[in-house]
């Protein structure tokens, strides 16, 4: 439980720094006030101000915030800020670029760290037969199947590559299968029934099998976390679209409680595990935020897009009203997420 209360902190800890480090830095350079950076909420612990902008560390270490002069015009610091340093009173490319640097910067954090762990790791070549973790209350510890165990067989048929192997336990949900396994140099037979899975819509025994790596050179591996970084991108895009149009429900996304028992599972498995996580989170932190919606910085966006089309920009007081609406949605949305989480939690 401490494992992954701690682990869930750092990954939100570390994706909210480089998110809003984004809107702060490139806020500066297009010549927009930042009033506040704060590193999570509550009372604040630790404060200090430099440049015309107060930095705070909070007792509540989730999330963050920036206070960007010209957003909140109803905050006091608004009366002494020149015009000139106001969000928007500024052209649009310098809207744009303070709007984006979030979404931007939490992309280059997956990029960099998918780039690291292929240069320490190597590419994926597939897997082993050895399994490598086994889910705590699933039906691989029911069994007592153990990390190490080398997969044989499932119904005394053997297996050439193990990624057949896996591919039939999940096409045969609700079916018991013998799985022949070795331990210790000692042969053993084993009865497993695969769960079926509502979300994957697949049937799942429980354990996941030792990934196998190639070595290579560092230019390869940044190549290689490009292409993991667009190529999740894209995966995102098309799990939302699929969404849309009723394909995917509510009930196949993880809410905070959710996201945390992932975190968790990554953390157990050691902390190059737990790095490919952060860096998988911040790409979907990334993507999302660009969406056009309201609340979001991509609802910001829409704005910016509107006034480049109109030639002049909405007021920022009827923007901010929309954006209220859209926070009120999105946490009634988030509540409900955290709710379907708990239900699940407790229904294993």
């Amino acid at each position: 439980m401490l494992l992954t209360l701690v682990s869930f902190i750092f990954v939100f800890t570390v994706i909210t720094i480089v998110h809003e480090w984004g809107h702060l830095y490139f806020s500066k350079r297009a010549g927009i006030r930042v009033h506040e950076f704060g590193i999570g909420f509550g009372p604040t612990l630790l404060s200090w101000k430099k440049n015309n902008t107060t930095y705070k560390i909070n007792i509540l270490p989730i999330l963050g915030y920036v206070k960007i002069a010209g957003i909140d015009t109803e905050d006091p610091q608004e009366k002494v800020t020149p015009e000139n340093e106001k969000y928007y009173s500024k052209p649009v490319i310098k809207k744009l670029s303070s709007i984006v640097a979030g979404p931007f910067m939490n992309l280059i954090l997956g990029f960099a760290i998918f780039s690291l762990l292929f240069m320490l790791m190597g590419i994926p070549i597939g897997v082993s037969n050895e399994i490598n973790a086994i889910s705590p209350g699933s039906e691989a510890a029911r069994i007592g199947l153990q990390p190490g165990d080398l997969l044989i067989s499932i119904n005394e048929k053997t297996y050439d590559n193990a990624e057949d192997a896996v591919k039939f336990i999940h096409n045969n949900a609700g079916k018991e299968l013998r799985l022949g396994v070795r331990r210790n140099n000692r042969a053993m037979t084993l009865k497993a029934t695969p769960q079926f899975n509502e979300r994957l819509k697949i049937g799942l025994v429980g354990f996941s099998l030792k990934a196998l790596y190639k070595r290579t050179g560092p230019l390869t591996a940044i190549w290689y976390g490009l292409k993991e970084t667009i190529g999740l991108s894209l995966l995102i895009l098309s799990l939302l679209g699929r969404l849309l149009v009723g394909r995917l429900s509510l009930g196949d996304i993880a809410g905070p409680v959710g996201i945390a028992q992932i975190t968790g599972q990554y953390a157990q498995h050691g902390f190059l595990s737990l790095m490919s996580f952060l860096a998988f989170f911040s790409v979907n932190v990334a993507v999302l935020n660009l969406l056009p919606l309201p609340a979001l910085d991509g609802g910001r966006l829409l704005f910016v897009l509107i006034e480049a089309i109109r030639g002049k920009p909405i007021s920022i007081e009827k923007e901010n009203k929309v954006h209220y609406v859209g926070l009120i949605i999105f946490l009634g949305l988030l509540a409900l997420l955290t709710v379907k989480d708990v239900i699940r939690l407790f229904a294993r």
